[in-house]
């Protein structure tokens, strides 16, 4: 549609061209062509770029901002048991704490990217007034049309956690993915439901999680050496101890426990619903140091397709 227009107007520079070949090849294997002559045009002011927001974008962004808000996050939360405080960082701030921190960074790192960034975007009532959409999202260059959708992406968001704050398995990350139960709140279910969510253009479902590997002991007890001075160091190692343990049960050579591993799984637990995505998009992030189990991870986001 903007392509159209870009070619029936007559007041920009052309920059590009693309040859339209209708024809057959010639005695010389050469290709006999009419062209047909498209024109791309710059960003002017009379002329807006109206490029859409793509998944990819979003998770690159997210993924950039994940690392700005652990190191700087205040925002502490407390075990449920009554164990006492985690440590702040991204892998112990609930979901909603860490979506509202990591896109209120993206908006602040780049505020050209939205149209009227606003703390609504967050936590939106789904239409059929059952339950919340995690966050919505509008580009520079989203331009609603009178009636239709206003935001340009709706987004569930998932933390899918294997390990917990104390280094013991965490015996709800893939059910979060997966599960077919209301109860769990899973992500297959978040997608079922976007479905409904009449308010975006678009929908995604977002996760992001931690990943561990053969690196990660050595990664723990290293941080517990350079911490020595900071917090209740007998509690840290115990945290690198237990987590050992669920390391050497998942896989006692590689210790491998990866995001990756449920793309495959949510992927056919959609099909069962009838859910179309789009391709799997994915980002991996690294150099974390707020928490002793806590380095690395990675974020997988998929567009729900009508």
């Amino acid at each position: 549609k903007r392509f159209k227009k870009a070619i029936e107007s007559d007041n920009v520079v052309n920059h590009y061209r693309h040859s339209w070949i209708d024809g057959k090849e010639s005695s010389t294997g050469k290709i006999i062509k009419s062209t047909f002559r498209l024109k791309l045009y710059p960003i002017t002011s009379t002329f807006p770029s109206l490029i859409p927001m793509e998944l990819i974008e979003i998770v690159e962004k997210m993924a950039k901002a994940l690392i700005v808000v652990d190191s700087s996050t205040k925002t502490q939360r407390a075990s449920r048991s009554d164990s006492g405080n985690y440590i702040p960082c991204v892998g112990t701030i609930w979901e909603s704490d860490f979506t509202q921190e990591a896109v209120i960074r993206w908006a602040l790192n780049y505020p050209e990217d939205f149209a009227g960034f606003t703390d609504d975007w967050f936590e939106v009532s789904y239409p059929t007034g059952r339950g919340r959409c995690d966050l919505v999202l509008t580009g520079i260059d989203f331009k609603p049309e009178f009636g239709l959708a206003p935001y340009e992406w709706a987004i569930e968001n998932k933390y899918v956690r294997f390990i917990g704050d104390n280094g013991k398995n965490n015996d709800y990350g893939v059910t979060k993915v997966v599960s077919p139960y209301r109860k769990d709140r899973s992500s297959v279910l978040d997608a079922e439901r976007l479905k409904t969510f009449t308010l975006a253009e678009r929908k995604a479902i977002l996760m992001y999680g931690f990943e561990f590997d053969s690196d990660s002991h050595s990664l723990a007890l290293a941080w517990c050496d350079a911490h020595e001075n900071d917090g209740d160091q007998s509690k840290n190692r115990e945290r690198v101890k237990n987590m050992k343990s669920i390391l050497d049960k998942a896989d006692p050579k590689t210790h491998e426990m990866s995001m990756r591993d449920l793309i495959p799984l949510f992927e056919a637990a959609a099909k069962t619903k009838g859910i179309k995505l789009g391709p799997c998009y994915e980002k991996e992030f690294s150099g974390l140091d707020r928490h002793p189990l806590y380095h690395r991870g990675r974020i997988l986001a998929w567009e729900v397709l009508e």
